[in-house]
């Protein structure tokens, strides 16, 4: 049997990373596959464990030779910090972009449009009613991702208790990265979420507590939310997608008097995220 490619390499120590929208994870791959394939061609290394720093640096100045986009650049940094994540050596990459001469991207806060998120929600609650069970699983993350700013599928995953400092928290579960959080539950409109949670997880059956019908997996699930959301009209064009939410929670975070460093947090990303993207 041949050795095996860098390329093929990196790839299976990155997995198909489900956790990411179909056209996140397929843009993740090919840059992986194009970071292995100029490491090999370069530095013919022979096992994707052997990365070493100025091969990282070595790289970057090729797509700035290249004269790609920093935007280009920048996501193709992500796919070589998921390397280094994958085989253990993430402090070989260092995690600013400036460090390789990558300027800041400026992403503009996405609009939202309330009246199309109700109509969504609408919909919804009415097939719910009449027993639906992705329905029933959509309305109850739907609550979640509205009061505590979730990622689509945090709000399918999360659903536990955290009592920390005498005062429930909701434990959030699937962040990236595998950043676990806890948030508190400190208004009327989160205990209510979270009992609706609670409530779903035993009429459709699933034992662990989440939201998802038992007859379902994870990743059937999360591709029934986003496709379900997306035909009754929640789209980023239409100021209504999912991750939409997110950038409201934000804002109305601001609004209440969190600090950026707080707003970032609560929403689980780390101190190099700029807050600039949700209008914050």
């Amino acid at each position: 049997m041949g050795k095996m490619s860098l390329k093929r390499q990196a790839l299976e120590r990155i997995g198909k990373n489900w956790s990411k929208a179909k056209h996140t994870r397929e843009k993740l791959l090919s840059n992986v596959s194009q970071f292995a394939q100029f490491i090999e061609s370069s530095y013919h290394l022979e096992r994707i464990e052997n990365l070493k720093p100025g091969m990282i640096t070595a790289y970057a100045a090729d797509m700035a030779a290249q004269g790609l986009s920093a935007s280009t650049r920048a996501s193709r940094m992500t796919a070589v910090r998921e390397v280094c994540g994958a085989i253990g050596k993430q402090g070989i990459c260092a995690k600013e972009n400036m460090a390789y001469d990558i300027e800041r991207i400026r992403v503009n806060p996405q609009p939202v449009d309330q009246d199309k998120l109700a109509e969504i929600r609408g919909a919804l609650v009415e097939r719910a009613a009449a027993g639906n069970r992705i329905a029933l699983m959509m309305v109850a993350a739907d609550a979640l991702r509205d009061v505590f700013g979730l990622r689509a599928k945090e709000s399918l995953m999360s659903s536990g208790i955290v009592i920390k400092d005498g005062k429930e928290h909701l434990s959030v579960e699937g962040a990236k990265g595998g950043r676990p959080r806890l948030l508190p539950i400190d208004s009327d409109k989160k205990a209510e979420a979270v009992r609706l949670v609670q409530e779903t997880s035993r009429t459709l059956g699933n034992g662990t507590g989440r939201i998802i019908p038992h007859e379902l997996s994870l990743q059937q699930a999360y591709d029934a939310q986003r496709n379900r959301w997306s035909a009754l009209g929640g789209t980023r064009a239409l100021g209504a997608n999912q991750h939409g939410q997110r950038h409201v929670h934000a804002r109305e975070m601001k609004s209440e008097g969190a600090s950026k460093a707080e707003i970032m947090a609560d929403l689980g990303h780390g101190e190099n995220r700029s807050s600039a993207a949700y209008g914050v």
